[in-house]
Protein backbone atom coordinates (compact mmCIF):
# COMPACT_ATOMS: atom_id res chain seq x y z
CA UNK A 1 0.00 0.00 0.00
CA UNK A 2 0.91 3.44 -1.02
CA UNK A 3 1.92 5.72 1.88
CA UNK A 4 0.29 8.46 0.37
CA UNK A 5 -3.19 6.87 0.86
CA UNK A 6 -2.66 6.70 4.52
CA UNK A 7 -1.77 10.24 4.72
CA UNK A 8 -4.38 10.80 2.87
CA UNK A 9 -7.00 9.29 4.91
CA UNK A 10 -5.46 10.99 8.16
CA UNK A 11 -5.87 14.52 6.35
CA UNK A 12 -9.71 13.75 5.51
CA UNK A 13 -10.09 12.83 8.95
CA UNK A 14 -8.50 15.45 10.96
CA UNK A 15 -9.97 17.91 8.31
CA UNK A 16 -13.16 16.55 9.70
CA UNK A 17 -12.82 16.95 12.87
CA UNK A 18 -11.25 20.64 13.26
CA UNK A 19 -14.56 21.57 11.20
CA UNK A 20 -16.68 19.47 13.76
CA UNK A 21 -14.73 21.65 16.23
CA UNK A 22 -15.14 24.86 14.47
CA UNK A 23 -18.75 24.60 13.34
CA UNK A 24 -20.53 21.47 15.99
CA UNK A 25 -24.34 22.35 14.16
CA UNK A 26 -23.69 23.17 11.33
CA UNK A 27 -22.95 19.78 9.30
CA UNK A 28 -23.45 16.40 9.83
CA UNK A 29 -20.13 14.19 10.47
CA UNK A 30 -20.83 12.36 7.44
CA UNK A 31 -21.39 15.24 5.11
CA UNK A 32 -17.90 16.86 6.45
CA UNK A 33 -15.88 13.63 5.74
CA UNK A 34 -17.49 13.87 2.35
CA UNK A 35 -16.76 17.32 2.07
CA UNK A 36 -12.70 16.68 2.66
CA UNK A 37 -12.56 14.02 0.41
CA UNK A 38 -13.90 15.63 -2.24
CA UNK A 39 -11.47 18.53 -1.78
CA UNK A 40 -8.24 16.14 -1.22
CA UNK A 41 -9.34 14.79 -4.36
CA UNK A 42 -9.56 17.70 -6.15
CA UNK A 43 -7.02 19.46 -4.80
CA UNK A 44 -4.65 16.46 -5.46
CA UNK A 45 -6.24 16.62 -9.30
CA UNK A 46 -5.36 20.52 -9.98
CA UNK A 47 -1.84 19.91 -7.84
CA UNK A 48 -0.84 17.17 -10.62
CA UNK A 49 -2.69 18.87 -13.64
CA UNK A 50 -0.36 21.53 -12.89
CA UNK A 51 2.64 19.62 -11.84
CA UNK A 52 1.60 17.78 -15.47
CA UNK A 53 1.09 13.86 -13.57
CA UNK A 54 4.79 13.39 -13.77
CA UNK A 55 7.08 10.89 -11.57
CA UNK A 56 5.58 12.43 -8.33
CA UNK A 57 1.84 10.83 -9.24
CA UNK A 58 2.27 9.04 -6.16
CA UNK A 59 3.41 12.02 -4.02
CA UNK A 60 0.92 13.89 -2.17
CA UNK A 61 0.79 18.13 -1.92
CA UNK A 62 0.03 18.71 1.75
CA UNK A 63 -0.88 22.33 1.27
CA UNK A 64 -2.88 22.28 -1.60
CA UNK A 65 -4.75 19.56 -0.12
CA UNK A 66 -5.50 21.35 3.20
CA UNK A 67 -6.37 24.42 0.96
CA UNK A 68 -8.70 22.07 -1.35
CA UNK A 69 -10.61 20.64 2.35
CA UNK A 70 -10.67 23.89 3.87
CA UNK A 71 -12.42 25.34 0.45
CA UNK A 72 -14.94 22.82 0.04
CA UNK A 73 -15.87 22.34 3.47
CA UNK A 74 -16.40 26.29 4.38
CA UNK A 75 -18.48 26.50 1.11
CA UNK A 76 -20.70 23.32 2.34
CA UNK A 77 -20.84 25.16 5.83
CA UNK A 78 -22.25 28.17 3.75
CA UNK A 79 -24.39 26.60 1.87
CA UNK A 80 -26.34 24.15 4.39
CA UNK A 81 -29.07 26.00 6.48
CA UNK A 82 -28.45 27.45 9.63
CA UNK A 83 -29.49 25.22 12.72
CA UNK A 84 -32.13 25.93 14.72
CA UNK A 85 -31.41 27.67 17.96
Amino acid sequence: MNPAYLLAALFVLIGAQATRLIAPRRLGYLAVLGLAAAGLTCAELAAGAIHGFGPQAGALHPVADVCGMAVFELVGALLAPRPAA
